[in-house]
């Protein structure tokens, strides 16, 4: 299941909180049934990106790049380091953060014009830029993207990849609505 297919459900249903009890997690109010099988697919993902005792609003989870970025890290899995990179005020800031530590991490930081987090085996990298518009989920030579980024830019890395990287597939997602997949010479269009 595409991590865009979490994001299309978190933002048809922005007021669910979510709320971490230990290895448990509680849903206010009822899950809608239609968000059933994305929401209990993506559970782990979900747990790790709250910590002990956190409630959370998904409305929320969308707005703020510090959870949206350690969400879609955790839903791309993986147990190793990650390589954070910040973009705030001056030159970017880069740090190694073990994955278990990713959430509270960035859940004290300053707000950022964007976050890059990439695994350190090169498997998938996440992007998210303040103020996104669009969400491109892509794969291209042996790495899975998961870029959010304002509708121009998005636009601009389709086409970069097309030329510079073996794109393989682009998923496209805009609020309000459905994941669309994207092929051929069509890519950018779609973007």
């Amino acid at each position: 299941m595409s991590p865009l297919t979490l994001l299309h459900t978190l933002h048809a249903h922005p007021s669910l909180t979510f709320h971490r009890v230990g290895d448990g997690l509680r849903v206010l109010p009822r899950v809608p049934e239609e968000a059933r099988p994305v929401l209990g697919h993506f559970k782990p993902a979900l747990l790790r990106a709250l910590e002990e005792g956190e409630r959370l609003e998904a409305s929320r989870l969308l707005r703020d790049p510090h959870r949206l970025a350690p969400l879609l890290a955790h839903v791309l899995g993986g147990e190793g380091p990650v390589v954070l990179t910040g973009y705030y005020e001056g030159p970017p800031t880069r740090y190694l953060v073990a994955v278990d530590r990713l959430t509270p991490y960035l859940a004290w930081a300053a707000l950022p014009r964007r976050l890059h987090l990439a695994a350190l085996d090169g498997r998938w990298a996440v992007d998210v830029v303040a103020g996104w518009e669009v969400a491109l989920e892509a794969r291209a030579g042996g790495t899975r993207y998961v870029l959010l980024l304002p509708a121009l830019e998005a636009r601009a890395w389709v086409e970069a990849a097309r030329e510079g990287l073996v794109l393989h597939a682009v998923s496209v997602w805009r609020p309000g609505e459905a994941p669309a997949m994207a092929t051929g010479w069509k890519t950018a269009r779609a973007v």
